[in-house]
């Protein structure tokens, strides 16, 4: 589950510790459920001057009865997941800057081999240039672990590891009701095993996003943009897989009406791979979200997303991921919030003779005891079916937690 995913859940909670604007009353914009204040149970954080520092953690016990994601010979486990996280928040009457700690370690009851540390360091900077114009750094190093449930694991015995070193600059600058700005960023990513060499890969990307206000509820949005995608090896059947893209995005967001908001980016890419064995080929991207706050209990929020990632499997150029998904949060009572999923996923992968697709579905909820401790819980199943033998798994997955924050 998403959001009732433990990990990400902590992840989640840990950069929302910073104060938000207030529930809607008349006259102030909607807030989701989760990301609500909640004077009696919000962290008030360590003042530190110039910052204020939200540290977190929290210890749970997830029962996961297919841990391999396996079609067969199922293997079911108990998994002891302790997490930690540190938000450093500035407060200066101008620019802002923000940076994440976190750091996650499993430990698997009956299969030892599966256990795994990760973590992730994220800073971001914000310099207010001009009355109207902002320059943002981001960067991240982190090391992350690649799901059974992935149609990109490799299956081997020992989880496959990967550290990914990701840098971004970006320039908006408005005048009258246009915008526009610039977009640089590069994602590195090197896998751990000497088996995966052939995984490593550097993108580049660059885009031009502009716009128009045309109302004080509605954005318009074109962004032009060029990838440059370098694997540093062969794959297994000697492909080379390494390609140029450029592409442009269309879309809008807008308020339907206070309390229902839209967003979505149309647009095409169109991929020019070295290999020749490789066809180029045009394809169709999407990004959206729509957000209903049904009540000041209840909030629905929907995504729909098409995108042109990489691939691992020899033979295939590329992947074509589809996801469509749905969220409820509700707030029961002031200290008890619960959440519901339900997700479609869709990997095709060109060239080769394999689509995968996966429903999931979750819920979890989380009680408040007090502003240091909570209570957390969530169910999650997932369904993959596969056109390539053994791919095919059912798996089922309970985790309790604690959590604290000061």
């Amino acid at each position: 589950m998403r959001r009732g995913s433990f990990w990400l859940l902590c992840a989640g909670f840990a950069l929302a510790a910073v104060p938000t604007a207030a529930v809607a009353q008349d006259g102030e914009a909607p807030v989701d459920v989760l990301d609500r204040p909640r004077s009696a149970y919000d962290a008030k954080g360590v003042d530190l001057g110039g910052f204020r520092l939200f540290p977190r953690a929290s210890v749970s016990e997830t029962y996961d009865d297919n841990i391999f994601a396996d079609d067969g010979d199922t293997q079911d486990d108990f998994i002891t997941s302790t997490a930690a996280s540190l938000v450093a928040r500035s407060e200066w009457s101008r620019h802002d800057l923000r940076i994440l700690g976190q750091v996650r370690n499993q430990v698997f009851l009956d299969n030892s081999s599966q256990d795994r540390t990760e973590y992730v360091i994220r800073p971001r900077l914000r310099l207010d240039l001009a009355e109207r114009s902002e320059l943002t750094v981001t960067a991240e190093q982190s090391r992350r672990v690649v799901g059974r449930d992935d149609p990109e694991d490799s299956g081997d015995e020992e989880p496959t590891e990967f550290d990914r070193y990701f840098s971004e600059l970006g320039y908006t600058h408005r005048f009258n009701r246009v915008f526009i700005g610039g977009d640089v960023s590069v994602r590195r990513d090197d896998y751990i095993s000497s088996g995966d060499a052939d995984r490593d890969r550097i993108e580049y990307r660059f885009g031009l996003p502009s716009g128009y206000e045309l109302s004080a509820i509605t954005d318009l949005k074109f962004e032009p943009f060029y990838r440059i995608r370098d694997f540093d090896d062969l794959d297994d059947d000697g492909d080379n897989r390494d390609s140029e893209a450029v592409g442009a995005t269309v879309g809008f967001e807008t308020e339907v009406t206070r309390l229902f908001h839209v967003g979505l980016d149309l647009g095409l890419i169109a991929n020019d791979f070295e290999d020749p064995d490789f066809d180029d080929v045009v394809d169709f991207i999407v990004d959206g979200d729509a957000t209903w706050y049904v009540t000041d209990l209840t909030t629905v929020k929907g995504r729909v997303a098409r995108e042109d990632i990489a691939s691992n499997q020899p033979g295939s150029s590329s992947r074509t991921r589809t996801t469509v998904g749905g969220e409820v949060q509700h707030e029961l009572q002031r200290n008890i919030l619960l959440v519901a999923e339900a997700r479609y996923v869709q990997d095709d992968y060109r060239e080769i003779d394999r689509v995968d697709d996966r429903a999931i579905f979750g819920f979890g909820g989380e009680y408040l005891i007090n502003r240091y401790v909570s209570l957390a819980a969530d169910y999650q199943f997932e369904q993959r079916w596969s056109d390539e033998e053994t791919r095919d798994f059912t798996r089922n997955l309970v985790t309790l937690g604690l959590r604290t924050k000061f």
